[in-house]
């Protein structure tokens, strides 16, 4: 194996840096992505909602079809979302 090429503790916390740089960013992006879905899954749950709202009889039967998703999961997103 290779002998380790010398290297100088300023070498080493610069890497440290970037990597922790790195690492931040990559939390701040999943963090984004977070908020972003929790948006999406709100907007989604409350368009849903105003779709089934007065609908006709039997619409429920026909969104659980449709969205793949049970009735009772469908009416608890859409009370948890309004």
């Amino acid at each position: 194996m290779t002998p380790r090429a010398s290297t100088t503790a300023k070498d080493r916390e610069e890497l440290h840096q970037r990597l922790d740089a790195a690492k931040a960013e990559r939390a701040r992006q999943l963090e984004q992505a977070d908020r972003l879905r929790t948006a999406a899954e709100a907007a989604f749950w409350r368009s849903v909602a105003r779709a089934l709202d007065g609908a006709y009889h039997g619409s429920r039967n026909d969104a659980a079809a449709s969205l793949g998703y049970t009735r009772d999961h469908i009416l608890k997103k859409t009370k948890q979302h309004r």
